[in-house]
C-alpha cells in the first residue's frame, strides 16, 4: 500500500472512529424510561467492596425475617413482667418468650387485654436492641414492646415507667405502633404500603427486606444497562443514571439521608433519592417541645433536625465526611468496636487542625481535661453529648453546639459540663460550671442566644414578642431558628407577627417560607388572598401545598385566572399527599377541614366519619364532625329549613356529648357544645352549665370567659356576668370585644359612671377608632345626667 492510500485509509479510519464516538456520545436511552428496582445483586457484580462493607451493616440487618439466625433475644421460655415500683406502682402483664424449633413466639395481652400466642415474624433492627413483629391477618404488622438489649443481654420494655391498657393508645397492637405506617419505609427497600381504605387492610410489600444499595441510590435499572451496555460514554442526558450523590451541592446527599433520619410530616408521596426534601416531607420545627429552646435534641429527632441547626451543615459539610456510605459507621472506629464508641478524636482533627492562642483544640489547653483516661478529652463528649432514647439507644446531638451552663442557669436547658459533673456536694453546680467557661474561654462576645426568645414565646411571654421578632431577622441563625420564631410569634394577637411573616415570604430558605405561609392563616379572606396568591407558584411543594390548604377558605371566583390555575394544581397535590396517609385518622380529617372550606360539608362529614371508621376514639373528627352538622344548621335557618336546622343541631350535640363522654376534661367540647345550645333561648341554661364547666377546665381562656359571661346576661344573672366578663378583659387585654361587652352590661344596669371608664380605656387602646369615640361620649352625656 503506498504511502498515500495508507493515510487516506488511516483518514478514513480515524473519521469511523469519530463519527462511531459521536453516535455512541448521541445515543441516550428513551425520554422518560423509568428506572426500576433490580436487586443488590445487580449492584454486587462490580461493587464488590462496596457490598462488602455493607454486608452485616446496620442497614443490611435492619429488618429480616425471625430466624434462628436473625433472632439475637433469648426466647428459652422465659417470663417478662411490665412492672413499676415508685410513688405510682403498678404490675402489669407477665409474657413469656419462647420457640418452637426454629418458629418464635411470644405471649402477651392482645387487643383485648387477655393473653395470646402470636408467632414472631420479624426482627427489627439489630443493636443496641433488637424489636420484634407481629402479623395480624389484616396485613397489620405490629411492633411488640418487649424488647431484647443487645448490650446487657437482657429483655425490657420500651415503655417501663408507663402502665399500657389494650385499650392505650401506646398498646403494642394500637395504631401508634403499627410497623406499615410507622416504621416499614424506613427500614426496606422500595416500601409499597398498599393499603386498601375500603376494607381496612395491608398488603405491604418491599423489593428487599432491608436497607439495600437502592434504598439510598434510588432504582438502578438505567443504571446496569447503561453499564452493560458497550459505550464509552455515560448517557448524556442522565449521566449514569443514579443520583448524584458525590454533586458539589451537599444537599442532594443530606436530603438523600434526610427522610429516614428526620422527624418529618409526609407533604407528597413517592420520595427517590436525590429529590428535593421539602418536596416530599416537611421536618419538624422548634415551636413544640421535640426540641429544648436552644434546639437541642429532647425527644427523638433522628439526627436530620438537629444538624441542620448546625455550623457543619452551614459550610457543606455532608453526612459521608463522618459517616462511611456502606458500613454506616463512624470513620476511624474498628469493625469490632463497641457500638457508638469513639475511639479518639481523630474524625474530629481530620478537619479541625487550626490552632487557638493555647495550643491545638486536641489538647489540653482547649478542653482543660488532662486525665485522657476520663471523660471531658474527646470532642463529641462536650459538642455532641448522647442522649438515651428507646431505654437502651444513645443518640449524639448533630447540632454540634458549645456547652453554655449559662442556659441551664437561666433557662434549665441542659449542658454538657454538668452532664459529667453534676455532684452538687461537690459544688458542680450550673453556676460552678459557667465560672469555669468563663474562666478559661473568657465572656461571651457573640449575641443573646435565641433560645431566650424561644423559651418565652413558648411561654406567651410579652416580653418575648419583640426578642421573637429580631430572632427571625438574624442572619447568624439557621432557617430552623428563624421558622421557629415565625411560628411562636404568630401566636401573639398583634400585627408584629404578621409583618415579620409577610417578610419570610421572600425567605431564600424555603422552610421558612412555608412556616410563613402558615403564620398567615388567620388574615382576612380578600388580605390572605392578596399575601399568599404569589406562593401558590413557589418552586418547592411544601410551599405551595401549604398555601392551597390556607387559600381554600378563599371564594375561588376571587383567584386571577393564573392564580386559579396554580391553586387547582397545588390543591390537587395537598390532596394527594392526604391520600398517601389514608391508613390515618388525621389525614382524613384535614381533607374533611379542607371540603368545608370549599363550603362541600357533606364531603366534609363523610372524612369526619371515616377517621372515625378507623379510630373511634379520634377525638379531633368527632368535634369536627359536630361543628360541621353545627354549620349546617345555621345554613338550614337562614334559608327558614327550621326543621332541618333543629335535627342538625341535634347531631351536633349528640357528637359533642360523645366527645364529653370519652373526654370528661376536654374544656373546647364543653365551650362549643355551650355555644351551640346557646342558640336556642329555651336551652341557655344548659348553655350556661356547659360554659361554666369550660371555663373552669380552662381557667385561664379569656374567650370561654367571655362567653359564659355572655350567657349569665342573657339569664340576668348580671352580678355573676360581671365576674365572667371582667375575667376575660383581664386574660385578654388587647381584645376589643371583651371590653365592649363589659362596657355594654354596665350601661345595661345604668352604672354610667362605670361603662365610661370602660369606654375611656378602649379609647385609650384603639384611639383612632371612631365607634369608640361615639360611645364614649354618648357614655359622657348619659353619666352627666344621671341625678
Amino acid at each position: 500500500m503506498t504511502p498515500y492510500r495508507l493515510l487516506i485509509f488511516l483518514l478514513a479510519l480515524m473519521l469511523a472512529a469519530m463519527a462511531w464516538l459521536a453516535a455512541d456520545w448521541w445515543t441516550c436511552l428513551p425520554a422518560g424510561k423509568a428506572a426500576q428496582y433490580v436487586g443488590r445483586q445487580e449492584c454486587a457484580r462490580c461493587h464488590e467492596e462496596e457490598t462488602a462493607l455493607w454486608t452485616g451493616s446496620d442497614h443490611d440487618r435492619a429488618m429480616a425475617s425471625a430466624t434462628a439466625e436473625t433472632v439475637r433475644g433469648n426466647f428459652d421460655h422465659q417470663q417478662f413482667t411490665h412492672e413499676k415500683a415508685g410513688p405510682n406502682p403498678f404490675r402489669g402483664v407477665t409474657s413469656e418468650l419462647f420457640r418452637r424449633g426454629d418458629e418464635f413466639f411470644a405471649t402477651t395481652d392482645g387487643p383485648d387485654g387477655r393473653l395470646q400466642t402470636f408467632p414472631v415474624k420479624y426482627t427489627f433492627g439489630f443493636q443496641p436492641l433488637q424489636q420484634y413483629l407481629v402479623e395480624f391477618p389484616d396485613g397489620r404488622v405490629q411492633c411488640l414492646p418487649i424488647t431484647w438489649d443487645t448490650e446487657q443481654k437482657r429483655w425490657f420494655h420500651l415503655y417501663p415507667d408507663e402502665d399500657i391498657p389494650f385499650d392505650d393508645a401506646l398498646h403494642w397492637t394500637r395504631p401508634l405502633q403499627n410497623w406499615n405506617y410507622m416504621c416499614a419505609e424506613c427500614h426496606s427497600t422500595n416500601l409499597q404500603k398498599n393499603y386498601d381504605l375500603k376494607t381496612n387492610t395491608y398488603r405491604t410489600t418491599w423489593s428487599e427486606i432491608d436497607v439495600s444499595c437502592e434504598a439510598c441510590h434510588g432504582p438502578g435499572s438505567l443504571h446496569v444497562e447503561l453499564a452493560d451496555s458497550f459505550g464509552l460514554f455515560w448517557d448524556r442526558r442522565i449521566g449514569y443514571g443514579l443520583p448524584p450523590l458525590k454533586a458539589e451541592d451537599s444537599r442532594v446527599e443530606i436530603e438523600s439521608c434526610a427522610p429516614c433520619h428526620a422527624r418529618r410530616r409526609v407533604v407528597y408521596p413517592g420520595f427517590k433519592s436525590g429529590d428535593k426534601l421539602l418536596d416530599y416531607y416537611l421536618p419538624e420545627l422548634l415551636d413544640g417541645e421535640l426540641y429544648y429552646a436552644d434546639g437541642q435534641i429532647l425527644e427523638e429527632d433522628y439526627v436530620y433536625g438537629s444538624y441542620i441547626q448546625s455550623k457543619m451543615y452551614a459550610m457543606g459539610v455532608r453526612c459521608t465526611d463522618c459517616h462511611d456510605p456502606h458500613s454506616a459507621r463512624v470513620k476511624h472506629t474498628a469493625p469490632d468496636a463497641p457500638w457508638g464508641v469513639m475511639p479518639d478524636n481523630r474524625l474530629c482533627t481530620d478537619c479541625h487542625m487550626g490552632t487557638h492562642p493555647a495550643g491545638t483544640y486536641d489538647g489540653v489547653a482547649h478542653h482543660h481535661h488532662p486525665d485522657a483516661s476520663q471523660p471531658g478529652t474527646k470532642c463529641v463528649e462536650c459538642h455532641m453529648p448522647e442522649t438515651p432514647y428507646m431505654v437502651v439507644d444513645p443518640r449524639r446531638d448533630h447540632s454540634m453546639r458549645i456547652p453554655r451552663p449559662d442556659l441551664t442557669i437561666w433557662l434549665g436547658i441542659p449542658n454538657a459540663c454538668n452532664r459529667c459533673h453534676h455532684d452538687e456536694s461537690k459544688g458542680e453546680t450550673p453556676e460552678w460550671a459557667e465560672q469555669q467557661v468563663q474562666q478559661w474561654y473568657g465572656k461571651r462576645k457573640e449575641p443573646t442566644h435565641f433560645a431566650y426568645a424561644i423559651a418565652g414565646g413558648r411561654e406567651g411571654k410579652p416580653e418575648a414578642e419583640q426578642a421573637l421578632e429580631a430572632v427571625t431577622r438574624r442572619k447568624d441563625v439557621s432557617a430552623t431558628v428563624r421558622a421557629s420564631a415565625l411560628l411562636l410569634l404568630s401566636r401573639y394577637p398583634t400585627p408584629t407577627g404578621n409583618l415579620a411573616a409577610v417578610r419570610g415570604l421572600k425567605d431564600p430558605d424555603a422552610l421558612v417560607r412555608s412556616a410563613s405561609v402558615r403564620c398567615l392563616q388567620l388574615l382576612p379572606d380578600d388580605l390572605l388572598r392578596r399575601r399568599l396568591a404569589p406562593t401558590l407558584h413557589d418552586p418547592v411543594r411544601a410551599v405551595r401545598t401549604e398555601a392551597a390548604r390556607i387559600l381554600s377558605v378563599v371564594p375561588r371566583g376571587k383567584f386571577s385566572p393564573e392564580d386559579g390555575k396554580a391553586f387547582d394544581a397545588a390543591l390537587t397535590e395537598y390532596l394527594d399527599g392526604q391520600k398517601s396517609l389514608d391508613d390515618q385518622p388525621a389525614a382524613h380529617l384535614n381533607v374533611a377541614v379542607v371540603f368545608a372550606n370549599l363550603g362541600d360539608l357533606d364531603k366534609a362529614k363523610e372524612e369526619c366519619r371515616t377517621a372515625l371508621r378507623l379510630d373511634p376514639r379520634f377525638i379531633p373528627a368527632r368535634v369536627n364532625l359536630a361543628m360541621f352538622f353545627g354549620l349546617q344548621a345555621q345554613q338550614a335557618a337562614e334559608e327558614n329549613r327550621h326543621a332541618e336546622a333543629e335535627q342538625k343541631k341535634a347531631e351536633a350535640e349528640e357528637q359533642f356529648r360523645r366527645v364529653i363522654e370519652l373526654e370528661p376534661e376536654l374544656a373546647e367540647a364543653h365551650y362549643s357544645l355551650g355555644l351551640l345550645l346557646g342558640e336556642n333561648e329555651d336551652r341557655l341554661a344548659d348553655a350556661a352549665e356547659s360554659l361554666a364547666t369550660a371555663a373552669r377546665l380552662a381557667p385561664q381562656n379569656a374567650r370561654i370567659h367571655y362567653n359564659y359571661g355572655l350567657a349569665l346576661q342573657r339569664l340576668e344573672r348580671l352580678a355573676e356576668a360581671e365576674a365572667s366578663l371582667k375575667t376575660a378583659c383581664k386574660l385578654g387585654p388587647g381584645v376589643p370585644d371583651y371590653l365592649h361587652a363589659l362596657t355594654v352590661l354596665y350601661a345595661q344596669q345604668r352604672h354610667w359612671a362605670n361603662a365610661t371608664a370602660c369606654a375611656e380605656q378602649m379609647a385609650r387602646q384603639w384611639p383612632g377608632d371612631p365607634q369608640v369615640r361615639a360611645l364614649l361620649q354618648y357614655l359622657r352625656r348619659q353619666s352627666q345626667q344621671q341625678p
